[in-house]
């Protein structure tokens, strides 16, 4: 996979700004050693006894308590649940960096970042186009943190997707996801029109967020 280097600049801090030599020769010594990584993996399941009213959405029997969710989801008829990770590998990737060069360890960690937003794109790319999708559009992805999406409600996508079992995901106590590059997502199925603009766009700190995507 190419990294995406404006995303990876963009997590760095850099927004439009060009980075310096050394990060520039560091982001290239981390995208070699990514492309190494044999442990990124997929996961997802279409559930389409979802329903949503303002404030709530239900997804296979269970309930996600957030506006904002249920906006994304409005006038869908199905939902896709989707956990993808980089895998324990990336994390000892970066365990290294970090016990010999902090500058490094840094822009592995922006990079590993980028790489698995990479990898979610790719899937929706890929999903948009397969028999699952059945010709109906797809919604941004919507993951926990966003918004008032609680990020309690890790466990429940964990859950929806058998992720323990089929790629190893798990959270700790704290609800934060192991191995840590990792992210569950909900995607809206609908018969409307496309609905799969920039989050970023929509956040309600897109003003002022300095990792925000660039609109246009």
């Amino acid at each position: 996979m190419q990294l995406d280097r404006a995303q990876a600049l963009r997590y760095l801090g850099y927004g439009a700004a060009a980075p310096d030599a050394r990060t520039d020769a560091l982001l290239d010594e981390c995208e070699r050693e990514l492309k190494t990584l044999s442990t990124a993996r997929t996961v997802h399941r279409v559930y389409s006894d979802v329903y949503i009213t303002e404030e709530s959405s239900t997804i296979g029997g269970v309930i996600f308590r957030s506006r904002d969710l249920a906006g994304t989801l409005a006038g869908c008829s199905r939902a896709v649940i989707l956990c993808a990770t980089l895998g324990s590998q990336a994390d000892r990737m970066r365990l290294r960096c970090g016990q010999t060069d902090l500058s490094k360890a840094a822009v592995m960690d922006a990079a590993q970042s980028a790489c698995i937003e990479q990898i979610c794109d790719r899937f929706c790319e890929r999903f948009r186009g397969s028999d699952e999708a059945d010709g109906l559009s797809l919604t941004a992805r919507y993951s926990p943190g966003y918004g008032d999406f609680l990020i309690t409600d890790q466990p429940k996508l964990l859950a929806l997707a058998d992720a323990t079992r089929r790629i190893g995901l798990t959270c700790s106590d704290s609800y934060m996801l192991l191995p840590q590059k990792s992210v569950t997502a909900v995607i809206g199925l609908t018969a409307g029109e496309p609905r799969c603009g920039d989050r970023c766009s929509a956040c309600e700190n897109y003003a002022t967020c300095r990792y925000r995507r660039q609109i246009g």
